[in-house]
């Protein structure tokens, strides 16, 4: 099988364990109770993250409601996401769109990739736009020699040196520092990539180190075993070379190095996570401080 995780297997359970909610939702998570470099701990209770909430049964959404006073809802998909899918409500919350990926034009840059190299990429366009045909425009990027292009280790970099990203992550501190009581809850469509991303960003808020960061950010994959060993059986028959099979694989999981390019894209360009939220989010130190107040046992 291939090897996904950079931490122990005994670590991650230990994580999962700390961290899940009693919910049916799936990789649905707190990031209370994780520990910081100071020795203290993330507040119980009051960040939540899970996959989209459209999956959640009339229990979740009653003990999210009923015993986590969700407060917030910060919904981190695009526009077709929603629309496919729309949050249900929950009574009292706020619900506050910030999608960090614009996925049309995602679309639109993979298919101009392509185009401009016709003889060697299988075609990607409007009518022509499947998981089948992207996995194989990847493979042929990765193969070609430009793996960083085709998303196989850059995504979330571009994603945070995106204008679309910075304005909807300043947005998502402001509300964050905003919230008075209760608790907020922000998600994607599974809770891994982009709800993995935010949850990192809070923690090096919070003051956790690098391998915490981590930790928690690769507890996803435990959730994604069947999908990860689906995706490694097709790229096994399909002949895939064994050094793209988990970075591919990374798509139905998650997979560290992707999460570490960009914590290397803000370490270079704004001198850290926090650099990056003050200097291209917007987010200012007042904020962080109110968050660091309510979001950290004393």
């Amino acid at each position: 099988m291939v090897k996904m995780n950079f931490a122990a297997q005994e670590m991650l359970e230990a994580h999962r364990e700390l961290t899940q909610l009693p919910l049916a939702l799936k990789n649905a998570r707190e990031l209370g109770g994780i520990e910081l470099q100071d020795g203290r701990h993330v507040r119980r209770g009051l960040l939540l993250r899970t996959t989209r909430l459209f999956d959640a049964n009339e229990a979740d959404l009653r003990r999210l409601r009923e015993d986590y006073h969700v407060a917030l809802i910060l919904d981190m998909r695009d526009e077709s996401e929603i629309r496919s899918s729309p949050d249900p409500e929950i009574p009292g919350a706020k619900w506050v769109h910030v999608p960090i990926i614009d996925f049309a034009f995602m679309r639109a840059s993979m298919a101009a990739r392509a185009q401009a190299h016709q003889t060697e990429l299988p075609e990607i366009g409007p009518e022509s736009f499947s998981k089948e045909r992207v996995l194989d425009h990847m493979l042929a990027m990765a193969r070609s020699g430009s793996a960083s292009d085709a998303g196989l280790g850059d995504a979330y970099a571009s994603y945070l040196d995106g204008v679309l990203g910075r304005e909807k992550l300043g947005l998502f501190f402001h509300e964050l520092a905003a919230l008075e009581s209760g608790a907020a809850l922000w998600h994607c469509r599974t809770g891994k990539d982009r709800t993995g991303i935010a949850a990192g960003l809070i923690l090096e808020v919070l003051g956790a180190d690098w391998e915490t960061i981590a930790v928690d950010y690769e507890t996803s994959n435990l959730f994604f075993e069947p999908q990860i060993a689906e995706m490694e059986a097709l790229l096994r028959a399909k002949g895939v070379e064994e050094e793209l099979i988990a970075p591919i694989c990374g798509f139905e999981g998650v997979y560290r190095p992707m999460l570490k390019k960009a914590w290397t894209y803000m370490d270079e360009n704004w001198g850290g996570a926090v650099g990056y939220l003050k200097g291209a989010c917007g987010v200012s130190d007042e904020e962080l401080e109110t968050i660091r107040a309510r979001y950290i046992e004393e």
